[in-house]
């Protein structure tokens, strides 16, 4: 799912736990469990399009896991409305990326992810040659130009089809 989209809901996440329960925090909680697991993309990308190096899908804030331990440490430790935000808006970051991107429905375990080696190809089944396409989406301005970039990247073979070829 795109940035934006996970923005908007995390938002909408937020303002209602805010209208529902009158604590102002819950909206950047909300905000900020919904939109920062994403930065663990930075990783993946940077393996794949500047190492070139496409075997592996870590996505190490990307866990039905971590939703799990959110919950319990809402239930056993902080019952406060800022904490159902972040439980919330967690559950929507995982939920909408597990909907929407089509993937496996272990692609969004980091135990199952381990299980697997984080092997790009084993865990998701499809080439991720294109997978920059939702962060160029997401930018409001210079798509061209960063689409090009990525473009001129996945030219040539990567890491680990050279390794496959050499065989």
């Amino acid at each position: 799912m795109k940035l934006g989209h996970h923005a908007a809901v995390s938002v909408a996440v937020g303002v209602g736990l805010w209208a529902a329960t009158g604590d102002a925090r819950t909206l950047p909680a909300a905000v900020a469990a919904g939109v920062l697991p994403d930065v663990d993309h930075l990783l993946d990308y940077y393996n794949w399009y500047i190492r070139r190096d496409t075997r592996r899908l870590i996505l190490i804030f990307h866990g039905w896991e971590y939703l799990a331990a959110a919950v319990l440490i809402y239930v056993f430790a902080f019952t406060e409305p800022w904490m159902l935000a972040v439980v919330i808006g967690y559950a929507s970051q995982v939920g909408t990326d597990q909907i929407f991107n089509g993937v496996r429905w272990h692609t969004y375990s980091l135990l199952a992810r381990a299980l697997l080696g984080f092997d790009a190809q084993r865990v998701l089944g499809k080439d991720m040659t294109q997978a920059y396409e939702a962060l160029v989406d997401s930018l409001p301005v210079f798509r061209d130009p960063v689409r090009r970039w990525f473009e001129r990247r996945i030219e040539g073979p990567s890491i680990g089809e050279k390794k496959l070829t050499d065989r």
